[in-house]
């Protein structure tokens, strides 16, 4: 058998990997990351090395205490907080603490004597004890993650979505949304086919949409999103993109993100019914990531799903256009690491399950994680005693990324040539920057007069783009204080 491997540090692919895993542009993040990691290799110095910075390329536990600046390094801070993926335990924020304690119980079930674990919490656990096999979370418990969990997550539907039904059957509990996304895309390609399966995918939009139709076989067909209407689907655009595509894949999937992320964005009802209706006349499995709803924070534009929507657009639509929805507990309530989520099948036979349970990366999760997540789904009563703490996290979590939304678009407001749409959700808002002429000019003229024609350089010959978005983490409990320290561009 012939071995997957390394190049030997040369930097090229091995000839057995998967193309796919490779081909995809490396991130333009990279660099920041690994500036980041040297970054805190140096703040490390006047600790102790090896235990403040990163292991393994993850960040370790943090000292008590912020590391002071080493002597001979010129830096205005004192640590370094990672925002490229949205973490809010990585940025200070833990998981509601009724989740951990719920989930600590059933990992050692001796706490349930303890007497400073909180009764509700006891209870909750106790119950969900005698749902695991063995009365143990170390076992697969498959049937409890696709009972037990899948009845949780359908009751909660409801709530969610004002009584809409909604069937245990077609609700998939998952290991987060990564694996899972890469298996319902894989259902769709047709490797005897003559043409690939295409798969849009919104831009800008998670890179994960970008990656995972390679990784299940397809083509990503991207579709950019429209900045001027607040980074809604523009209609005609999909359609421009479909067309483009159709002569090189078989386009059956349209990818949404709402909220949007790293945009910020939370699409109206009217743009959700439009998407709906191309959906429908175009035969597109819709395939929506909404595992940013907990953190929709503007009372103007609460979230909807987007089958609420479509059932509340009635017949023939009601019945007929399929629709995969994602759900994230770690954008909520709980910790990315605990890596739990669920996907719901509508107007899809569920049939099809019968393919994840035989060879589904995503359905086979961490039952700590589906611990949580069954915990979330069933909130507590206000006459139990960790109910005020449960609803001053969501509260909170909300309140924060507001008063940070607020305070981004106030700092914002006063840099020339730095902007944003209002964030409505999600944990970032994504910066447009007028890059100055003189500021283009000089970047092209550095690597040019590196060469024989340093004069070549200094012409300009490659326009660069005037706008370049970023994203911008909002989901610390203190202000953004990144944002105070931003200056004019000079031209």
């Amino acid at each position: 058998m012939a071995a997957v491997g390394t190049s030997r540090g040369t930097g090229v692919p091995p000839a057995s990997a998967n193309p796919s895993s490779w081909h995809e542009a490396p991130s333009p993040l990279q660099a920041l990351l690994e500036r980041a990691a040297a970054i805190e290799e140096e703040l490390a110095q006047a600790v102790s090395p090896g235990i403040w910075g990163r292991g393994g390329g993850q960040r370790t536990v943090p000292p008590a205490e912020p590391p002071p600046v080493p002597e001979g390094v010129d830096k205005p801070f004192s640590e370094v907080t990672c925002c490229h993926l949205g973490d809010a335990g990585d940025a200070g924020r833990q998981p509601l603490t009724f989740l951990r304690q719920v989930a600590a119980i059933c990992a050692y079930p001796e706490l349930l004597g303890a007497e400073h674990v909180p009764a509700d919490a006891k209870h909750r656990a106790g119950r969900i004890l005698r749902h695991l096999q063995g009365g143990s979370a170390g076992a697969y418990n498959l049937e409890y993650v696709t009972d037990t969990v899948a009845e949780k997550v359908a009751r909660y539907l409801e709530r969610r979505d004002g009584g809409v039904p909604s069937d245990p059957r077609r609700v998939v509990p998952c290991a987060g949304t990564a694996a899972a996304m890469v298996d319902i895309l894989f259902l769709l390609v047709d490797e005897t086919a003559a043409m690939p399966t295409g798969v849009l995918v919104p831009v800008p939009g998670p890179r994960l949409h970008r990656a995972a139709p390679g990784l299940a076989g397809a083509v990503a067909v991207p579709y950019p999103l429209a900045e001027e209407r607040g980074w809604a689907v523009a209609i005609e655009v999909v359609r421009r993109a479909l067309g483009r595509a159709r002569a090189r894949c078989h386009p059956k999937v349209l990818c949404v993100v709402n909220p949007g992320d790293p945009t910020g964005h939370v699409l109206s009802r009217q743009n959700m019914e439009d998407i709906i209706r191309l959906a429908a006349e175009e035969n597109l499995l819709l395939l929506v990531d909404e595992v940013q709803q907990d953190r929709a924070f503007l009372p103007g534009r609460p979230f909807l799903s987007f089958k609420r929507v479509l059932w509340e657009m009635g017949a023939p639509l009601r019945s007929t256009v399929q629709l995969v929805a994602f759900y994230s507990l770690s954008k909520g309530l709980g910790g990315g690491g605990f890596r739990a989520g669920f996907f719901e099948l509508v107007n899809i036979d569920p049939s099809v399950l019968k393919c994840f349970y035989t060879w589904g990366l995503s359905v086979y999760p961490p039952i700590l994680g589906q611990v949580m997540l069954e915990t979330a789904m069933e909130p507590l009563l206000p006459s139990e005693p960790s109910y005020p703490a449960f609803e001053e996290h969501q509260q909170a979590l909300c309140r924060d990324l507001a008063h940070n939304a607020h305070l981004v678009q106030e700092m914002l407001g006063q840099t020339p040539g730095i902007g944003c749409h209002p964030p409505q959700g999600g944990t970032r808002a994504f910066l447009r920057i007028e890059i100055p002429p003189r500021a283009q000019c000089h970047a092209q003229a550095v690597p040019a007069a590196a060469g024989r024609d340093a004069a070549a350089g200094a012409a300009c010959p490659r326009p660069l783009p005037r706008r370049l978005p970023a994203p911008l983490l909002l989901t610390r409990g203190h202000p953004v204080e990144g944002t105070r320290r931003l200056k004019a561009p000079r031209g």
